[in-house]
């Protein structure tokens, strides 16, 4: 066999439909957000976490080759509430000092028409996981792209509010996820 025609086939191969990578896309934090809203006492209230960071690759042509592998410092959590955000550090909600953070680690991705898809994947949080669906818009202009995604989440599912916070009385079992990304073509 030529070397020739070795280094041809393997540039066929490279080239060929669905055997290429999604494009990387690297988080521009000053213009992104991972937030939440939830309620306390009956009134709504919204946070973020501050620090995350992520390996996202997409391309709405190679959706087979895509990944979203998020990993959130929830230690971050920010609540505009000093007395919220050092109860959720304890045991019964976060439990920082034994799972300092969270993952979404992305299986599959479904086209929806437009710029809609969604994204299927593992949420792990205290060491819970559990399979979700990301319903997000993906809009690329050049080497820019913004990602906004919403999900609803049942805070116990998780075990997060644990004991008496579990019911649900004081702080609501729904959690509004929102992710607004400004992401740069790597």
């Amino acid at each position: 066999m030529s070397y020739r025609w070795l280094i041809a086939l393997a540039a066929c191969l490279l080239a060929a439909p669905g055997l290429s990578q999604a494009t990387e896309w690297t988080i521009d934090h000053a213009g992104s957000r991972l937030g939440f809203e939830a309620t306390q006492s009956g009134a709504a209230f919204d946070g973020e976490f501050e620090e995350f960071s992520a390996v996202m690759r997409f391309d709405p042509e190679n959706l087979d080759q895509a990944l979203f592998d998020v990993t959130v410092d929830v230690t971050s959590f920010d609540s505009s509430s000093s007395d919220r955000d050092s109860t959720v550090a304890g045991k019964e909600w976060f439990w920082f000092k034994r799972f300092p953070e969270a993952r979404f680690v992305t299986t599959e991705f479904r086209a929806l028409g437009g710029d809609r898809y969604e994204a299927v994947g593992d949420l792990t949080i205290k060491g819970i996981g559990r399979q979700i669906v990301l319903p997000f818009a993906w809009i690329i202009a050049g080497d820019q792209a913004t990602m906004q995604g919403d999900v609803t989440l049942n805070r116990t599912d998780f075990k997060v509010g644990e004991g008496d916070w579990a019911k649900g009385k004081t702080v609501g079992l729904q959690v509004d996820v929102k992710v607004r990304l400004a992401l740069k073509r790597s």
